[in-house]
């Protein structure tokens, strides 16, 4: 595990923590006084450093090493937002498997819905400490929800990514427009409890967005978005099968 430290906090070759964070790393992880620590500043950067100081509410140090690192391959998650507490844990999982952002979208079987403020900011906190888990050096943006049309056309624009939209009555299997290009990243689009309306997919194909299938069995929202992007991932060699 590493932890996040804010870019401003981390500068000529020094470190600082203070609050929460200098608090849970002291006093819960048990780190002292010349330990060595990993940190990221959410940039692509991680530090090895190592802790000079150390009280109740600070902690400050010096870097020892760094390596820079973004994904070279980024999958955009455009998804219906799924009941109750299933949406922090898709954004908690979407995290940990490197999904660059994740928008989600209204859709005709979906409750139209926006995020205050304090919602957002918890949901930004889980993916955080998503990359703080996994050893992201970046951290998974979480936008604010946008219509479906919308978020077609926006996806539509870049010819450079791979738009894909898991469609239960499909049977195209992914393979088969995968290999049909050469792609920089990809968007996927998952639908709400109830799927897609037929005109929303009509609208989607229009604008260049293949279909595919994930399988006979109706997944949730959640765990067909974890499996697309799973698939798309390891279809594109980032878990070392390409």
């Amino acid at each position: 595990m590493h932890f996040y430290v804010k870019p401003e906090n981390i500068k000529n070759n020094l470190f600082s923590m203070d609050n929460e964070l200098a608090h849970y790393v002291a006093n819960v992880r048990r780190f002292a006084q010349d330990d060595e620590i990993m940190i990221f500043d959410g940039l692509g950067n991680s530090y090895k450093a190592k802790i000079t100081a150390v009280s109740k509410k600070f902690i400050e140090g010096k870097i020892i090493s760094s390596s820079y690192k973004m994904p070279d391959f980024k999958v955009i998650l455009f998804t219906a937002i799924p009941k109750g507490d299933r949406f922090e844990w898709l954004i908690e999982k979407a995290g940990e498997l490197g999904i660059f952002e994740i928008i989600p979208i209204n859709t005709k079987r979906s409750v139209n819905t926006s995020f205050s403020s304090n919602k957002l900011e918890r949901y930004e906190k889980i993916s955080l400490a998503a990359s703080s888990q996994c050893g992201r050096n970046d951290i998974m943006k979480i936008s604010n929800p946008a219509d479906f049309k919308t978020a077609c056309k926006k996806a539509a624009g870049n010819a450079n990514c791979l738009n894909v939209l898991p469609w239960e009555s499909d049977n195209t299997p992914p393979a088969n427009i995968i290999n049909a290009g050469k792609f920089t990243g990809a968007n996927i689009f998952i639908g709400p409890e109830g799927g897609f309306e037929n005109e929303e997919i009509e609208f989607a194909r229009n604008l260049g967005i293949k279909t595919i299938t994930l399988g006979h069995n109706i997944l949730r929202v959640e765990t067909a978005a974890v499996a697309a992007s799973v698939l798309i991932f390891n279809s594109f060699g980032i878990y070392g099968s390409k």
